[in-house]
């Protein structure tokens, strides 16, 4: 596989960023380290597990300065046809709010790791996330991906996803949402998902999530799961 086109992609979306964020290297930013770690019963990712049912573990790091941020990230994963048992990441983004919206994009760099010979492992995803709150306590998300290039037989893939959160006291949440998953020369699907999550004044927060796909007949994969997610972010 060529990474050519997508990488030359990454490397444009990396300059708009760049020259997007120039005002804030202008003033006095300071850097900014964060990171998280993450526990899920069920490696859920976009509807579908990732793990074959069994827990998953996720730790990332991120450094933002001003508006601009890179990042790394590592998962556990599970998958008896390909083997693979990890995912690692690298990522550049740009973060910034205008009219009411929250934006977020991100250029990121996936490779899936342990895989069986001559299958195709790693690809470029470019991902923009956008928030609004409709009313004090209600906010709308809408995530939209596209990689020119998925994992395994999977070519072109999108996904697009609209979550409604409804904040009940100021540490608990629900949530509902749906979403649709193209991916050529693989499986298209869409799914929805229904959630509810506690968040502590340190960081931490546990949620409780139903997800289902209308393509439960194609295994346990696409089947319907409830799942517990414990993250800590420092």
């Amino acid at each position: 596989m060529s990474y050519t086109e997508p990488l030359r992609l990454a490397g444009i979306l990396a300059v708009i960023i760049c020259a997007a964020s120039a005002p804030a290297y202008a003033e006095a930013v300071e850097p900014k380290l964060s990171g998280q770690i993450t526990l899920l019963s069920d490696g859920i990712y976009r509807g579908v597990s990732q793990t074959d049912g069994q827990p998953q573990y996720i730790a990332g790091l991120q450094l933002a300065y001003g508006k601009v941020f890179i990042g790394t990230l590592f998962k556990s994963m599970r998958d008896r046809t390909t083997g693979v048992d990890n995912q690692t990441q690298a990522l550049i983004g740009y973060k910034t709010a205008f009219d009411g919206y929250d934006v977020t994009a991100r250029a990121i760099y996936k490779q899936y790791n342990g895989t069986k010979p001559g299958i195709d492992n790693a690809f470029m995803e470019y991902e923009v996330n956008v928030a609004r709150k409709l009313a004090p306590n209600t906010t709308a998300r809408l995530n939209l991906a596209y990689t020119p290039d998925n994992y395994g037989k999977a070519k072109e893939a999108t996904y697009a996803e609209v979550v409604l959160e409804q904040k009940i006291w100021p540490s608990f949440s629900l949530q509902a949402g749906t979403g649709f998953r193209h991916n050529s020369g693989s499986v298209d699907y869409s799914t929805v998902l229904f959630g509810a999550t506690y968040t502590t004044k340190h960081k931490q927060s546990v949620s409780l999530t139903f997800t289902n796909t209308d393509r439960g007949a194609l295994g346990d994969k696409y089947g319907d799961s409830l799942f517990l997610t414990v993250s800590q972010k420092y």
